[in-house]
């Protein structure tokens, strides 16, 4: 259900002004500004060309719009209000939301002219018009639930379990198929297959990559269908007899989320399909309804408990994995003096700066890889009650040391941005969780006190409610009624 307008639904527009603040700003990474007249910009930008998309540019022209959907949900969502919207009042805010959006592709095109390497081109404001389009309208079928997670966010609990089960399949289905860039010919399916993404069981992409990105690959395919697995147990738990049978029933719906999901990767350029990638998802699915089941692991405490028990031997294991997967401390090495004259002349300490120089699927696996990577300490930041800031430090303590790691080594490639990306990863993690399960342990805790029945001024019962340890068996004296 979703929750009624009131001062408790939060509030869009700031976060609808940060997306526009971080659409501006990716824009015009890395910000080399060079001087130009206002009207040779807008003759540049009159005379932009018209490229013809090929398979490689795909992605990034669909990136290009997938950034600006946002930019229409949100400020569709801002103007629609909480409370009920009739036919013109949803009309005129898909099109005061276009319009925002296509004047602000237009003026960071024009941006852009001053901000060299980037480029100028009608691609981009079609993708970006196209993309603003697609969010306002999304607005008017999602934006009333996207208020209702925002308001769970701020509840917790059960409640912000609920709301997050509704949008998790989608967003990591919307992850998994990212960019999008579909392949449209015969000649395109052609090069999809032989260009070494497509294996029965595991691509050769996937084998180059060497086998600690492979695992670490298919580890993250498992962890994140546990969600899955857990809400579809706690749905189906009342209608599934033997209750023994649901993580029989979880894998088989896992492994056809992941047959499906895999066989969608098929059709863009940039998927890559393989059979062992099935199996993770129903394993991972399987292993979400198996600790459901486990009602033990569902209180918080026991969780605090079990992960405080285990926390030396899990950062046994994550420290030498975060090591071999982010090629820290690989050589050939370079002298203390090499390596600070690299750290003058080449790191650029700039956000998202490296993130420019390569393709936008690329950018975004690297975000998710340093945020997955990170995240587990923010977890047992959690079963330690430590405060969250203090444990992000910490995290981008350890990031600091594995980018200078990349610094010494020859082959390395480090990015200062890795640290602050770990430090938020690591504060998100702990907040989210800590937001998830606290309510709920202060439930458990009601739920476990017996509530007393009520008493009225003549009544005796046998035996004391709440029986003192030194005299179980004394009676209570009722209280006296008022005259």
């Amino acid at each position: 259900m979703l929750p009624a307008p009131s001062s408790r639904v939060p509030r869009l527009w700031p976060l609808y002004a940060l997306w526009l603040a971080f659409v501006v700003y990716g824009s015009l990474v890395p910000l080399d500004f060079h001087p130009l007249p206002l009207d040779q910009a807008w003759q540049k930008l009159l005379h932009a060309p018209m490229f013809k998309v090929g398979m490689q540019g795909r992605a990034d022209w669909v990136a290009n719009g997938v950034l600006y959907l946002p930019v229409g949900f949100l400020g569709a969502a801002v103007l629609l209000g909480a409370g009920p919207a009739g036919a013109g009042r949803r009309l005129g805010a898909v099109a005061v939301s276009l319009l925002v959006g296509i004047g602000l592709a237009v003026a960071v095109e024009l941006a852009q002219t001053a901000f060299p390497p980037r480029t100028v081109s009608r691609n981009d404001l079609l993708a970006e018009s196209l993309g603003t389009l697609l969010g306002s309208g999304l607005a008017l079928a999602g934006g009333s639930y996207f208020r209702a997670l925002l308001a769970g966010l701020r509840e917790g609990g059960g409640l912000l379990a609920q709301r997050l089960g509704l949008w998790y399949a989608p967003l990591y289905l919307a992850l998994a198929l990212f960019p999008y860039d579909l392949v449209l010919s015969a000649d395109e399916w052609q090069v999809k297959l032989d260009s070494g993404m497509v294996g029965w069981w595991l691509s050769d992409v996937a084998r180059h990559g060497g086998r600690a990105r492979l695992l670490a690959k298919l580890a993250t395919e498992a962890l994140v269908m546990l969600p899955l697995g857990a809400l579809w147990a706690q749905r189906q738990s009342a209608a599934i007899r033997p209750h023994r049978s649901a993580w029989r029933r979880a894998a088989l719906l896992g492994a056809i989320f992941g047959l499906v999901v895999e066989t969608a990767q098929l059709g863009f350029v940039s998927g890559q399909s393989q059979g062992a990638s099935v199996l993770t998802r129903a394993l991972g699915m399987a292993l979400g309804a198996l600790a459901w089941q486990h009602a033990g692991w569902r209180h918080p405490e026991t969780l605090r408990a079990g992960l405080r028990r285990f926390s030396v031997p899990l950062l046994a294991a994550l420290l030498p994995l975060l090591l071999v997967y982010q090629g820290a401390w690989r050589g050939p090495w370079l002298s203390l003096a090499q390596a600070g004259l690299r750290l003058q002349d080449e790191l650029r300490f700039m956000p998202f700066y490296y993130h420019y120089y390569t393709t936008e699927l690329l950018a975004v696996l690297s975000l998710v890889a340093v945020s997955l990577s990170y995240a587990p300490l923010g977890l047992l930041g959690w079963a330690w009650h430590a405060p969250a800031g203090v444990v992000a430090a910490l995290a981008m303590l350890l990031a600091t040391l594995m980018e200078a790691s990349k610094l010494i080594a020859q082959a390395g490639h480090p990015d200062p941005s890795n640290i602050w990306i770990a430090g938020a990863a690591c504060w998100l993690a702990q907040t989210g969780v800590r937001q998830l399960l606290t309510p709920a342990a202060t439930g458990a805790a009601t739920r476990r006190s017996p509530e007393r029945p009520h008493m009225r001024p003549d009544s005796r019962p046998d035996l004391p409610l709440d029986p003192q340890p030194d005299s179980p068996q004394v009676r209570r004296t009722p209280p006296r009624p008022r005259p």
